[in-house]
């Protein structure tokens, strides 16, 4: 089987028998990734109209059929049951979202009366931290947001300043 070059890190890789001269990638991860991403732009470019908001349609519609949801939902209770569990479910996990940033923004100054308190405090000391405080301080960093991959090499422009994450 020849040779292939990954489009993405540029390894040699020989691709899968199976899969044959299809293969893009060479496997990783991050080569997938890129792949599907560059994929799903291309899936997106070409079917422009896909991922549009259907409300405007839909709300039309209803106006022409007044009482059709009311009617619906009346004849179909074990659909009406079922929505109702899957509404719970979203909202407790939005407010358990909530909460976690709640309890970290209310801990704040806490973790920050007792960071400041310590002696001689270096960037390069050791410091035993529990994970609430290294939210913290990875929080406090303005380019850097707790919610995004760490493996990102790039953290974008603040104040003329490019710092780099990884």
């Amino acid at each position: 089987m020849k040779r292939k070059k990954c489009p993405y890190c540029r390894a040699a890789f020989i691709p899968n028998p199976r899969v044959k001269q299809r293969q893009k990638t060479c496997g990783k991860p991050a080569c997938q990734k890129a792949l599907k991403a560059e994929n799903n732009l291309r899936w997106r470019q070409e079917n422009p109209g896909c991922c549009h908001p259907d409300y405007p349609r839909v709300k039309e519609w209803l106006e022409q059929h007044p009482g059709y949801l009311q009617r619906f939902r009346q004849s179909h209770p074990q659909y009406v049951q079922k929505n109702r569990q899957a509404q719970r479910l979203r909202d407790r996990r939005k407010k358990l979202h909530l909460d976690i940033q709640a309890q970290i923004k209310d801990q704040l100054p806490e973790i920050t009366e007792q960071l400041w308190n310590l002696p001689r405090l270096d960037i390069q000391d050791e410091i035993s931290l529990k994970p609430l405080e290294m939210t913290f301080l990875f929080s406090a960093f303005p380019c850097l947001d707790i919610q995004v991959q760490f493996d990102k090499s790039i953290c974008p422009k603040e104040n003329g300043i490019i710092l780099n994450r990884g």
